[in-house]
């Protein structure tokens, strides 16, 4: 149990809308009427130190940030005084009179009070106003006002001592600068419900604002973002979906039997039968949801930096990963205090670690069954691993002191770096790079190897070359490029040819030879290396419209030299651009009856596979505009006649039943993965380029299934993602059922499956961390992978792990399939979308760094340079553009 009861301690009145105070020693409580006690967070159960001074109520009350002195700051409608509790304690024990310093009289009603960063000022709330006082005299510095209903919070800023945040019933908030008595930014009415309550992070430059329907808001704090929302945490959804999940957990424990359920639906419609005719799992989630959605205490935990254990022998041939360890070192903590329970959420994922629920009587500790609401939070972290709550109830005169543990969302991270732990025996940590062997039959070594004619074959082929003596009255077929020398009638012989005269031409200069630049250029582009500390791109290059007429660009993907650019378009078509986009040069890729979905580079750079809506892929080449070969059936192209045309149809090897939607390169070329329906198919080829001069139209190119993996519990396969740049055995896929799920080619199976990956709709994307030929990374920055869907955020996820590890939010995305991609450096990540823009955000923040405006329609796609720091996008439009 996460939760235990420290002590409970009686007060003279309710606590409900008061401020109460705690700090890693002590915790401040009214005691007897208007005087204050003084308790010890490890003698919760010894006479409290009593503190006089006060004529009313205090309402309010607050510790420095200091830890020597410490100060403290009570509040009522008559005084605010400041008391210094080590003096209090040596008055004491000496047996003077305890007294503090009165800063403040006759404020009216007060609601809360705050200190700054060194303690020398404090404010207070009252009412419509906000009073800063000085801590060492009675002086009253400023007053701000503005809101138009009650200021229920207030936080001074850690890392800009100056500014002040404010909460109001009004629905706004506003940003103060007390030292230059100014505001700084003031918002629009964001919520339908008041601002109660507010926290401030240490460790990083955010405010979370939480309100009485139950939604947390994450603001940025930093200098020149303009305070923008981070996040949204929708409290009653989370709650609701705990309900659901406690309540399907039990239902497996349990050791009553039930009928078995036999239906012959098709698995993704069998899951939604039998869960629709069990009880409503949601039955007491609404209830949860209304006992406990309002936001009235929210604290930031920190954590420190978990250093990773490093080989200190050849350190220098080791590159830096402190971009991963940055990602998965810290993790902190936003606790969150409602109505109904306490809730411990991941900052970074917004997802939910533990929730105490206080109706439920299995999940608190014992002597909490009359806490059945909270009225209001105090919070305090003494150490890393464990929190001290302050909960008073809302009906009774009674606080509750509570320790809850926080629970790692990682768990070990150094070990699981290293790869010599697991988070769970059962499950070994999964990873990119392919570590073990191929197994005996392993599909990974599957191989179509062409039949070679006989020498007997051979030899008649080389008689049917010789040309046919024709027999009187015979018409015997020739060719119609002759491949000996046809005498011209009046020429019985050739005459010999004489040199007479050849002038000297390169005595100055000798001709360059033909194939030393192309090496060169091979050369160059090989040392080439990506600027690793380059920054993100951000202002327009080149712009160029791939199509004559308006078409939607859905695909656009660099081949890996940087040399052109391949762009699938909804015109039944694909353009190959040659780079820079000002040089207007390309190809354009005529073949497909439906829309293009995809089209994607081979590692040599040589080959591009295409995917459309009218059920087939082609594969072509770079320097040709004619496929060399075509996917229509599923098994193999073995049944082509010798006209190329497809033979009568075969049960055994049909045609694709679906489109396809997905297509990619695998294994380094070796292998081709295509998605169709609910599954992908793997497919082993052979390239034959040679074609007959005759029949041209028909292909000697083969290509045979290998394996046909499928994702059961899903209707359709949304997005896929492979590693081709080097030997991997995984393949990740995103279902219609809201999961990403990972195969293990090696072994012919499924490893994880990764649940509710977002919680609006399916994953229309999955992107990894490809690299490039031009930089190196270190093996653990290959294990990360991004995930994006409509009505969500952008998700990073790591494999070792296997959670979520980082969460981005900013662009607009609720209809359209919305592109990814990561840039060589592995530091930025590019997103399109709806508000035609595109996105660059920093992979260790949750906020966008640069805004690409300019776009005439949504951004359908983006993808990185793999050589420069430029990046290219693309618009359902038609238009294209190259921005660094």
């Amino acid at each position: 149990m996460s939760v235990v009861q420290q002590g409970v301690i009686r007060t003279p009145f309710q606590l409900s809308h008061s401020q109460i105070a705690c700090n890693s020693t002590y915790v401040v409580l009214p005691y007897v009427r208007t005087t204050l006690g003084v308790w010890k967070l490890d003698q919760i159960t010894a006479k409290p130190l009593s503190l006089e001074g006060h004529h009313g109520r205090v309402s309010a009350s607050c510790f420095g940030h200091q830890a020597l002195p410490t100060l403290l700051c009570s509040a009522s409608d008559d005084y605010v005084i400041i008391w210094n509790i080590e003096n209090v304690f040596k008055c004491l024990l000496t047996g003077k009179q305890i007294t503090g310093s009165v800063i403040g009289t006759s404020l009216g009603h007060i609601n809360y009070c705050s200190f700054n960063l060194d303690d020398s000022l404090v404010a207070i709330c009252s009412d419509r106003t906000v009073h800063i006082l000085h801590t060492h005299e009675e002086r009253v510095q400023s007053i701000l006002e503005g809101h138009d209903s009650m200021v229920s919070c207030c936080e001074f800023c850690p890392h800009y001592t100056a500014t002040l945040v404010t909460v109001s019933h009004d629905r706004t908030f506003k940003v103060w600068n007390v030292e230059d008595g100014c505001i700084v930014y003031q918002s629009t009415i964001i919520s339908s419900s008041p601002f109660i309550s507010l926290a401030m992070s240490k460790a990083h430059e955010q405010v979370a604002m939480g309100t009485a329907d139950g939604q947390v808001r994450i603001y940025d704090m930093s200098d020149g973002n303009d305070f923008r929302c981070l996040h949204e945490l929708d409290v009653p959804k989370i709650l609701s979906k705990y309900k659901e999940t406690a309540l399907d957990q039990r239902e497996n424990d349990s050791t009553n039997k039930e009928p078995n359920f036999v239906s012959s639906r098709p698995s993704w419609q069998k899951q939604k039968m039998s869960h629709d005719q069990k009880d409503d799992p949601t039955e007491g989630a609404t209830d949860l949801s209304e006992v406990g959605c309002s936001i009235i205490g929210l604290f930031y935990t920190y954590q420190p930096l978990t250093e990773h254990r490093e080989d200190n022998e050849n350190q220098f041939l080791q590159q830096s990963d402190t971009v991963v360890k940055d990602l998965l070192a810290s993790q902190p903590t936003l606790v969150i205090g409602t109505t109904g329970g306490i809730l411990q959420v991941n900052v970074k994922t917004l997802e939910l670690i533990q929730f105490t629920d206080f109706q439920d009587q299995t999940s608190v500790a014992p002597g909490l069954g009359s806490l059945s609401t909270a009225g209001c939070y105090a919070f305090c972290q003494p150490n890393p691993s464990q929190v001290w709550c302050v909960v008073g109830s809302l009906f009774e005169p009674l606080v509750y002191v509570l320790t809850e543990t926080i629970k790692s969302t990682i768990g070990n991270l150094p070990d699981i770096l290293d790869g010599s732990l697991s988070l769970n025996e059962s499950s070994p940590i999964l990873s990119v790079l392919s570590s073990a062997p191929l197994f005996p039959n392993s599909p990974l070594k599957a191989e179509l190897t062409p039949k070679v004619k006989d020498a007997t074959t051979t030899q008649k082929g080389t008689k049917k070359m010789v040309m046919a003596v024709a027999t009187k009255g015979q018409v015997v077929d020739q060719p119609l490029t002759f491949k000996s020398k046809v005498r011209s009638s009046g020429y019985s012989a050739e005459s010999p040819r004489r040199t007479m005269f050849q002038p000297k031409t390169n005595s100055s200069k000798s001709a360059p030879p033909t194939k030393t630049p192309s090496r060169l250029s091979n050369r160059k582009s090989a040392i080439k290396e990506y600027a690793m500390n380059c920054g993100s791109p951000s202002q327009l290059k080149e712009k160029l419209d791939i199509a004559e007429k308006p078409a939607a660009i859905n695909k656009i993907q660099f081949s890996g030299d940087g040399q052109y650019l391949a762009c699938a378009l909804a015109n039944n078509s694909a353009q190959l651009v040659k780079m820079p986009l000002s040089s207007g040069k390309g190809t354009s890729l005529v073949g497909h009856n439906g829309a293009v979905n995809a089209i994607t580079w081979s590692h040599d750079n040589q080959l591009l596979l295409s995917c459309s809506d009218d059920k087939t892929s082609m594969l072509w080449s770079k320097s040709g505009n004619e496929p060399i070969m075509e996917f229509k059936t599923v098994n193999n192209n073995f049944s082509i006649d010798k006209d190329g045309s497809t033979a009568k149809l075969d049960k055994e090897n049909p045609m694709f039943g679906q489109e396809i939607k997905l297509i990619q390169f695998y294994y380094v070329d070796k292998f081709i993965l295509l998605v169709s329906g609910n599954a992908f198919n793997m497919y082993k080829y052979h390239l034959d380029p040679t074609k007959s001069d005759l029949k041209r139209y028909k292909t000697n190119s083969r290509y045979k299934i290998v394996k046909s993996f499928q994702m059961t519990e899903a209707q359709q396969i949304t997005a896929l993602s492979a590693i081709n740049s080097f030997h991997s055995y995984l393949v990740l896929c995103a279902g219609s059922n809201k999961t990403v799920e990972i195969f293990d080619m090696n072994a012919a199976k499924s490893v994880h499956c990764f649940q509710d990956v977002h919680s609006a709709k399916p994953a229309h994307v999955i992107c990894q961390n490809q690299g490039s030929s031009y930089a190196s990374h270190p093996a653990t920055a290959y294990d990360m992978f991004l995930t994006a869907a409509a009505n969500d955020s952008i998700k990073l996820w790591d494999l070792r792990t296997k959670s979520c590890v980082r969460r981005y939010e900013g662009h607009s995305n609720r209809a359209h399939s919305c592109g990814l991609d990561i840039s060589p450096c592995s530091k930025f990540i590019a997103s399109g979308s709806e508000d035609r823009a595109a996105y660059v955000f920093d992979v260790r923040s949750g906020t966008y760094l640069h805004k690409l405006t300019g776009h005439t329609d949504v951004v359908s796609d983006v993808v990185f340079h793999p050589m420069y720091s430029q990046l290219a996008t693309a618009c359902l439009d038609g238009g294209n553009k190259t921005l660094y």
